[in-house]
C-alpha cells in the first residue's frame, strides 16, 4: 500500500507542475508533498517504529484526493485577476496606524507576560525551570487577563511584519520576532518557532527572494537546530551522562514520523457527545456559560511505537468523532477553505495573503496534528487581528481582490499616511 500510494503522490506532483497549478504554497501542493515526504521517509526507519496500518493508510486515501479536489476546484472556480504571479508577491497594504497600535501592546504586555509566569516558576527549583515552565502552561489555572493575547499579537506581528518589510524597519522585525520568542518561551511552546520558519519560507517565496533549493537547506538546518537543543537539554539533565542522549534517528523518529504510527493505535470514541473531539473548544465555551459538557484536554495522553509520542495527525479528532466519514467531511472542509483563501492572496488581497501564512502553518504540521479546530480560539483571534490591521480605513469591508473601485478606495485613504517607513 506504501508503494501505491508514494507512485499516486509522485504523479500528482509531476502533474502540478506540467500544468502549472498554483506555486510550490499551493494548498494541494503542500498536502502532497507533506504526506509523500512522510510515507517515503517511513521505508527507510527500519524497526525504530511501528508499520504503518490500514487504519492510516485508508485515512490518507481519503484524505488526499478529497482535500486535493476540493482545494483545486475552489481555486479555479473563484474570480482571478490577470496576473496571479504578480499581484501575489505585491507588498499588502496594512492600517499603519493600527500596526503600530498593535506593536506597542505587544512591546509592553509581551515582557509582563513572561515576568508574570517566571515569578510563579522561580518559586520551584530552579534546575527544572524549563519542565517547570511547560507544567504551569498545561496544568496551570493562573489568570493573566490581557496578557494572554501576547501569543496571537505577536503570530499576527510577524506575519504582516515580513510581508511590509523593507517598508517595516529591520529594527522593529526583529522586536516583533523577538517578543514572538518571549512568549513562546513563557509557555515552552516550539508551535511559535514552526510558525515563525513556516510564514518566513513562504514569504520570502512569495517576493522570489529564495528558491526551493533554499527551501530544502532551511528545512535540514531547523531539525539539526532542533536536535541540538533537545541533545542539549538532555545533556543537562543527564548531568554529562551522554549515554542517556537521545541519537538523532530517535529525535527523527519521534518528532516527525511517529504521528501516523500512533495514529495506528487509537479508536473511534464510543462518548454519545456530538464532536467531543473535533469541537473540544465550543464545549469548553459553552461550559464557561453555565454548560455541562464533557471537555477533552488538548494535550494528547502518550502513546508507545515503541517510542513514545502524544501526537496523532490531522486525522486523529476527526476519525474519533465520527471515523472515516469524518476524515472525508473534513478534508473537504479544510480544502473548500484553503483553496478560497490561496486564491484571494493570489489576486493581491493583503489580508489573504497573511491569513495564508498561518493556513501554510496549518497545512505543512498536518503530518503531526490537527491546528484548526483543536485551536479555534487562537485561529479566530489570529484572523480577527490580521483583519484589523490590513483594513486601510475604518469601515466594516473585505478587501478580496484588486478591482478598480477598491483601488479608488485605497487612493483616498488617508490612515495610509501613518504608515511605518
Amino acid at each position: 500500500m506504501d508503494l501505491i500510494l508514494i507512485i499516486i503522490m509522485s504523479i500528482l506532483l509531476v502533474g502540478y507542475m506540467l500544468f502549472k497549478a498554483g506555486d510550490l504554497f499551493a494548498p494541494w501542493t503542500i498536502t502532497t508533498a507533506v504526506w509523500l515526504a512522510i510515507v517515503v521517509m517511513f521505508q527507510f526507519q527500519g524497526d525504530l517504529l511501528y508499520p504503518l496500518g490500514t487504519q492510516f493508510h485508508t485515512s490518507l486515501a481519503l484524505w488526499l484526493p478529497i482535500f486535493c479536489a476540493s482545494s483545486l476546484l475552489t481555486y479555479y472556480l473563484l474570480p482571478a485577476v490577470a496576473h496571479p504571479e504578480e499581484t501575489s508577491r505585491r507588498i499588502p497594504e496594512t492600517s499603519g496606524l493600527l500596526f503600530t497600535t498593535l506593536y506597542v501592546i505587544s512591546m509592553v504586555i509581551t515582557p509582563l507576560y513572561l515576568y508574570k509566569i517566571m515569578q510563579v516558576v522561580m518559586m520551584f527549583d530552579t534546575a527544572d525551570m524549563l519542565n517547570n515552565l511547560r507544567l504551569l502552561a498545561v496544568f496551570g489555572d493562573e489568570k493573566y487577563g490581557f496578557l494572554n493575547y501576547s501569543y496571537v499579537l505577536n503570530q499576527v506581528l510577524i506575519v504582516v511584519a515580513l510581508w511590509r518589510y523593507p517598508k517595516v524597519p529591520l529594527w522593529q522585525v526583529l522586536t516583533i520576532v523577538a517578543a514572538g520568542m518571549m512568549s513562546a518561551f513563557a509557555i515552552m511552546e516550539k508551535g511559535m518557532l514552526f510558525f515563525l520558519f513556516a510564514s518566513l519560507m513562504y514569504i520570502l517565496y512569495q517576493k522570489r527572494a529564495i528558491r526551493l533549493r533554499s527551501i530544502f537547506v532551511s528545512v535540514i538546518v531547523v531539525v539539526l537546530v532542533f536536535f541540538l537543543i533537545n541533545l542539549a537539554r538532555d545533556y543537562t539533565s543527564s548531568e554529562g551522562d551522554s549515554s542517556e542522549s537521545m541519537s538523532f534517528l530517535d529525535f527523527f523518529a519521534i518528532y516527525v514520523l511517529s504521528p501516523p504510527a500512533a495514529f495506528e493505535r487509537i479508536s473511534q470514541d464510543i462518548s454519545t457527545q456530538f464532536g467531543s473531539h473535533t469541537f473540544q473548544t465550543v464545549y469548553l465555551f459553552l461550559n464557561r456559560f453555565g454548560g455541562d459538557f464533557e471537555v477533552n484536554t488538548k494535550l494528547q495522553e502518550f502513546v508507545w511505537v515503541p517510542l513514545p509520542t502524544n501526537v496523532y495527525t490531522v486525522f486523529q479528532p476527526f476519525f474519533m468523532d465520527f471515523g472515516y466519514r469524518g476524515v472525508a467531511f473534513f478534508a473537504l472542509v479544510y480544502g473548500v477553505l484553503s483553496g478560497w483563501i490561496y486564491r484571494y492572496a493570489r489576486n493581491g488581497s493583503g489580508f489573504a495573503k497573511c491569513v495564508y501564512a498561518f493556513a501554510v502553518y496549518v497545512l505543512v504540521l498536518q503530518f503531526y496534528q490537527e491546528n484548526v479546530m483543536m485551536s479555534l480560539v487562537n485561529v479566530t483571534q489570529f484572523v480577527f487581528f490580521t483583519w484589523l490591521v490590513t483594513q486601510q480605513q475604518f469601515a466594516l469591508r473585505w478587501d478580496w481582490g484588486e478591482s478598480g473601485s477598491q483601488q479608488e478606495w485605497r487612493d483616498m485613504d488617508l490612515l495610509d499616511q501613518n504608515e511605518p517607513k
